[in-house]
């Protein structure tokens, strides 16, 4: 399909060459000269193909997603920890685990929505 419309935008850039040199003609040939750039661009990609990832990035792009998370889970808990001092960090993972899994903990709900102070 895109080849057609590639031989058909050519077509019509030669046949707009034959009229003489003005200002319409030249912003026409400059239109199919871009859809003419688009296509091509759509042929590339379609041509790229994937490579395969070694073993050695696939580790490196799990280790960076779940150091990600983790850094989110522990900025979470060191929030909560702010707000209620007397608890260790230990304890407050373990209410976040509880709470989770549906149970009630002695932190309100609305400290785990928001725990900024």
């Amino acid at each position: 399909m895109s080849a057609k419309a590639k031989k058909k935008i050519l077509k019509q850039i030669d046949a707009l060459k034959d009229f003489p040199s003005r200002k319409t003609v030249q912003q026409l040939i400059k239109e199919l000269q871009e859809k003419l750039r688009r296509i091509e661009s759509k042929i590339e990609k379609g041509r790229q193909v994937m490579l395969p990832l070694s073993s050695a990035e696939i580790q490196r792009q799990a280790n960076l997603s779940r150091a990600s998370k983790l850094k989110k889970y522990h900025n979470y808990v060191r929030q909560i920890r702010n707000s209620f001092p007397d608890l260790t960090y230990s304890q407050i993972r373990k209410q976040f685990k509880e709470r989770k899994q549906g149970k009630q903990t002695e932190i309100p709900d609305p400290v785990w929505f928001n725990p900024s102070p």
